[in-house]
């Protein structure tokens, strides 16, 4: 399982401009021409990329720029000592529905996503952590999104201090049995695609212990 676990970073070497043009994909990299900032929003930017394919032909792709983000996975107990992930519930714009999430937000300039992470599970659970460490990274989506969220493990999460939301932020904390989770029966959860990806990173790390 450990190669398993060491598997999900490979796209990232392969995507590596530095080695574009030799590998035996090299045929299917397009080159970047130019770019202009269309929408500076307040998470993002709107971007237009021009780009040439290895065959001569050109076109425009409109990209997201955003932030790197983080989430944080942490299990606790509840009180009948059940394994439970510690998870936040929140309405999300986009969706117009509930989630429950993982804790987690976005890397602030000059912040290493390990500091990001720890920062957003006590901001928004309240809670500390002993330490941890990043069991997985991926980008959003590729087609038009240009950043990672990485995924981390805390270990001995703890209640610490009370929650410290950003003005527009209204979240409660919840601990989530890990079994209901892993079993699909969270519909909350379900509707997350990053949520369902950090699980992944989840189950591939704590299988490889095992």
């Amino acid at each position: 399982m450990a190669l398993i676990a060491r598997s999900v970073y490979r796209w990232h070497r392969m995507n590596d401009k530095k080695t574009a043009g030799t590998h035996e994909y090299s045929h299917l990299y397009w080159t970047e021409t130019s770019r202009e900032k269309v929408v500076d929003g307040k998470i993002f930017t709107l971007e237009r990329s021009k780009k040439t394919a290895p065959d001569g032909r050109t076109s425009e792709y409109m990209l997201v720029n955003a932030p790197d983000w983080v989430n944080v996975i942490a299990v606790v107990h509840d009180e009948a000592g059940r394994a439970c992930f510690l998870m936040v519930r929140q309405f999300r714009q986009g969706g117009e529905a509930l989630t429950l999430e993982f804790p987690g937000g976005i890397v602030d300039p000059g912040e290493a996503p390990e500091t990001a992470a720890v920062r957003e599970l006590r901001e928004e659970t309240g809670y500390t952590a002993e330490s941890v460490r990043r069991i997985g990274r991926t980008n959003p989506n590729p087609a038009f999104m240009t950043n990672t969220c990485h995924t981390f493990f805390a270990t001995a999460a703890r209640p610490a201090t009370g929650q410290d939301l950003d003005a527009n932020e209204i979240v409660d904390v919840e601990r989530i049995p890990v079994d209901d989770v892993l079993r699909g029966a969270v519909e909350e959860f379900d509707r997350h695609a990053i949520m369902l990806a950090a699980l992944r990173f989840y189950v591939l790390a704590t299988s490889s212990e095992n």
